[in-house]
């Protein structure tokens, strides 16, 4: 039973993986880059801290390696985090700015039509943009 299981949650990771390579594939030559060098940052800081293992006197780090290790993690923390962040920030003002332009839109068509003499309904206060934040 756990085979299937494993099975499973193997074939998820690769559908997934498809997604990530179709997210890949969209980005700009800018993101492509920075997501590159993020990752080679990476695995070039934990590469040197295993090194640094490895190397005479075995078992001690030097402290420039370990900074090295820190920069990396931090470049690489910094290209992801910004961009999801920033990518998530536009979208949401995005969508606040079209409900904007919608509901001011909504409402000139509406002063427009009173104008006229058709009969909306009661006509929203402007001041009902305050009410959906």
């Amino acid at each position: 039973m756990w085979q299937i299981l494993i099975f499973i949650g193997l074939y998820k990771k690769m559908y997934e993986m498809k997604s990530v390579k179709d997210r890949y594939d969209k980005c700009t030559i800018k993101e492509k880059i920075a997501i590159i060098t993020a990752v080679a940052a990476f695995l070039l800081g934990w590469a040197l801290t295993i090194a640094g293992f490895i190397v005479p006197p075995i078992g001690e780090i030097s402290n420039s390696v370990l900074w090295v290790l820190g920069q990396a993690l931090i470049y690489a923390a910094s290209v992801f985090g910004i961009t999801s962040y920033f990518k998530s920030e536009s979208v949401q003002m995005k969508r606040d700015m079209e409900r904007y332009f919608d509901k001011k839109e909504r409402l000139q068509i509406e002063r427009m039509k009173i104008r006229q003499g058709i009969d909306v309904g009661e006509l929203p206060n402007d001041t009902d943009d305050e009410d959906d934040e």
